[in-house]
C-alpha cells in the first residue's frame, strides 16, 4: 500500500442545507417576493384601477374579484413567511436540545459504566451479576444512541471540517474493517489497490463502517459480508453486499433517511439508532459522492456508495 502524505488541510463540506435549520430564510423571502408578491401587487394595483375606471357593473365586479384574489395571495404569502420562520426556530430549538443533552448524557453514562466495571470485578452472587450485566448492555445500547445522534447532527452542521488528505481505497478498506463489528465475518472479494482518492479516509472509513455494521444487523449468522472496492470510470465504488431478508418495499432512499429503521417481518427487532446509513449518505455527498442500495442476486442486499477519484490516471 502506498504511504499517505502528511500533510493535509480542513475544509468545508461544500453543500447545500436540506433541513430546515439550515434553510436560508433571506432567499426564500426573496423567492416569495419576486414570484409571488410583487406580480400580485401588481395585480391588486390593476383590480384598483379597473374599479375606479369602470363604466358599467361589469368592470366593477372583474376589478373586485381581481382584488381579493390579490389579497388573498398576498395573505398566503406572508403565512408562509411566518410559517417559515417558526419552523426554523422549532428545529434549532430542538437542535440545541438535542446538543445539550446529549453532552449532558455522556457523564452519568461514563460513571455507570465506571460502577458496572467495579461491581464486574467483585464476587456476587449470580442473579446480581446477571443483573450488572444487563445494566451494561443497557447503558452501551444508550450511549450508541446518544453517539450516534451527536455524530449525526455534527456532519450534518454547515461547520463541520474534514481532514483533506490524499490516500486511496485500500486505506479505507482497512480503517473500515477495524469498524466491523466480527472481521471474520467479512470477505474483501476485490482488491482495492491503486484508486487513489482525495478526502479524509476517517470519516470514509466511518461510512463504509456503517454498511458493514448494518450488513451485520440484519444479516445475523448468514455468513458471510462481501466487500468490494473498484473503479467504475472515474469513480471508487465501494459496496457491502449480505445474506439477510433484503430491502424493504419502496424506494431505497428512504432507507438513509435520518432514524429510518426496518425490522423484517417474521424477524426480531435488529434494534440500532437508524442514524448509521444517514450518517453515511453525508459524509459520502460531502465528498462529492452518492450512495444507493439495490436486492442482491439470490437474497440479502448490496449497499453501495461513489467517491470521485482524485488521480488523473
Amino acid at each position: 500500500m502506498s504511504s499517505i502524505p502528511r500533510r493535509s488541510h480542513p475544509f468545508r463540506a461544500p453543500r447545500t442545507p436540506r433541513d430546515p435549520l439550515q434553510v436560508n430564510l433571506r432567499r426564500v423571502v426573496r423567492l416569495i417576493l419576486l414570484l409571488v408578491i410583487v406580480p400580485t401587487v401588481v395585480l391588486t394595483g390593476i383590480g384598483i384601477a379597473v374599479i375606479f375606471a369602470r363604466k358599467d357593473v361589469t368592470q366593477l365586479v372583474l376589478g373586485l374579484l381581481v382584488s381579493s384574489f390579490a389579497a388573498s395571495v398576498i395573505a398566503g404569502a406572508v403565512l408562509l413567511l411566518v410559517l417559515t420562520g417558526r419552523g426554523a426556530r422549532l428545529a434549532r430549538v430542538q437542535e440545541t436540545f438535542l446538543s445539550q443533552m446529549g453532552h449532558e448524557l455522556m457523564t452519568p453514562l461514563a460513571g455507570i459504566g465506571l460502577h458496572t466495571q467495579i461491581l464486574s470485578g467483585m464476587e456476587l452472587p449470580v442473579e446480581a451479576g446477571r443483573s450488572v450485566e444487563a445494566i451494561d448492555h443497557e447503558r452501551r445500547r444508550l450511549q450508541e444512541l446518544v453517539e450516534r445522534t451527536l455524530q449525526w447532527r455534527e456532519v450534518r452542521s454547515k461547520k463541520h471540517l474534514y481532514r483533506r488528505q490524499r490516500t486511496d481505497a485500500a486505506e479505507v478498506v482497512e480503517r473500515a474493517l477495524v469498524r466491523a463489528p466480527d472481521r471474520e465475518q467479512v470477505v474483501v472479494r476485490e482488491p482495492a489497490a491503486g484508486l487513489n482518492l482525495s478526502g479524509d479516509p476517517e470519516a470514509l472509513a466511518d461510512a463504509l463502517g456503517n454498511l458493514l455494521r448494518n450488513a451485520a444487523k440484519y444479516a445475523g449468522d448468514a455468513d458471510p459480508i462481501e466487500l468490494t472496492a473498484r473503479r467504475w470510470g472515474r469513480l471508487a465504488v465501494f459496496s457491502v453486499s449480505d445474506r439477510g431478508p433484503g430491502l424493504p418495499p419502496g424506494p431505497s432512499q428512504q432507507l438513509f433517511e435520518p432514524f429510518y429503521r426496518h425490522a423484517p417481518e417474521g424477524r426480531p427487532d435488529p434494534g440500532g439508532t437508524g442514524l448509521g446509513l444517514s450518517i453515511t449518505r453525508q459524509i459520502v455527498e460531502d465528498h462529492g459522492g452518492r450512495v444507493a442500495a439495490c436486492a442482491r442476486p439470490g437474497g440479502g442486499a448490496t449497499f453501495f456508495f461513489t467517491i470521485p477519484l482524485g488521480d488523473r490516471g
